[in-house]
């Protein structure tokens, strides 16, 4: 069995990156009282990484990887132009529907290397019954 090599180092930068991120997406500027702290954003920008959080310990190798890679690259690529470059009060939802999309993608794409690696509902040939 070919062994995979392991890169959660590389998903908690993933999952701080990422944790970051979508605190600094919440943090909103209110015009008199400086900024205040969406929840909404925080939990939809929070959403995906804790999906990929769930997944890292049970995905290696480079499925872990890639998919982190994506979902920080889709994440930095929806949330800079809508907070910090045209930010106009997530009035478009834009912020809500690229974190649900995210949140799928990382079910999927690591539901599938999950199920692949046999690290998810189990290896039928290790699974062992009681004799009779």
């Amino acid at each position: 069995m070919q062994q995979n090599p392991d890169f959660r180092w590389f998903a908690w930068f993933i999952i701080a990156s990422g944790a970051m991120l979508g605190f600094a997406a919440a943090a909103v500027p209110h015009f008199d009282t400086g900024y205040r702290l969406d929840l909404g954003v925080l939990f939809a920008g929070l959403l995906p990484y804790v999906v990929y959080a769930v997944f890292s310990d049970v995905v290696r190798g480079w499925a872990l990887l890639a998919t982190g890679a994506l979902l920080l690259g889709i994440d930095l690529g929806v949330k800079i132009p809508e907070r910090f470059l045209h930010y106009d009060g997530y009035a478009g939802g834009r912020i809500y529907l690229a974190s649900l999309v995210m949140t799928l993608l990382a079910i999927v794409v690591l539901g599938i290397a999950a199920r692949r690696e046999h690290r998810w509902w189990g290896d039928k040939e290790k699974i062992q019954t009681k004799p009779d």
